[in-house]
């Protein structure tokens, strides 16, 4: 009957993950997670329903330089796949999300930005997820009874994640954690990467106006 089937898939939304080898790893989560505990108020991490966020300029800090270079290489990474013109990313801002039990992330997006991500540095036992809504609105103006929930009919995404896993996202895709149930601490480190000349080439319109000149 057919000649050919198949589905396209028609504008898809991407997360690219990277996972970093064993040795690697074990290195840069260990001094993270050392510079991370310091800065926790003494007794923070007995707490339940809790959720530490550090200041936003850990890019900053000596301990994150080995960090920051694996993150460039995967950002300039994405860049290239998306074959992106402009010339030059940078991180904007860099934070880390410390859950107790109980600890939850509400859905949220990262503003002025073109890359989001995260890094995972402790993942207890049934911790280790993160949620990605649809970003398109018209899928959600019928909703089906389906055999099986896939990516391909529900308006969300689960993917499990794991120490040494990062994840780039667009900054604009809604994502969320589920609250923690382990007694242990869930570490990870979110961060935004933005154009370093946005301001001065993005931002201005890009049209020409056709007003006559003489």
């Amino acid at each position: 009957m057919f000649a050919e089937n198949q589905a396209i898939p028609l504008f898809p939304t991407f997360v690219w993950m990277h996972r970093l080898t064993p040795e690697d790893t074990t290195r840069i989560n260990h001094t993270i997670r050392t510079k991370l505990l310091s800065l926790l108020t003494p007794g923070a991490d007995k707490l339940e329903n809790f959720r530490h966020q550090t200041e936003q300029n850990l890019h900053t800090l000596n301990e994150f330089q080995e960090f920051n270079q694996v993150l460039m290489t995967a950002a300039k990474g994405v860049i290239d796949f998306m074959q992106v013109a402009e010339e030059g990313i940078e991180i904007t801002s860099c934070w880390a999300n410390i859950n107790t039990k109980g600890g939850v992330t509400q859905p949220h997006t990262h503003p002025n930005n073109y890359l989001g991500g995260v890094y995972y540095v402790d993942t207890p036992e049934n911790s280790g997820s993160i949620t990605f809504e649809d970003p398109r609105a018209q899928p959600k103006l019928i909703s089906p009874r389906v055999h099986k929930s896939t990516g391909e009919n529900s308006g969300y995404t689960i993917l499990n994640v794991e120490p040494g896993m990062l994840l780039l996202f667009p900054a604009w895709l809604v994502h969320s954690v589920k609250p923690n149930p382990s007694n242990q601490l869930r570490i990870s480190v979110s961060f935004n990467l933005m154009f370093s000349a946005f301001t001065e080439k993005v931002s201005p319109v890009q049209w020409q106006g056709n007003v006559p000149t003489t």
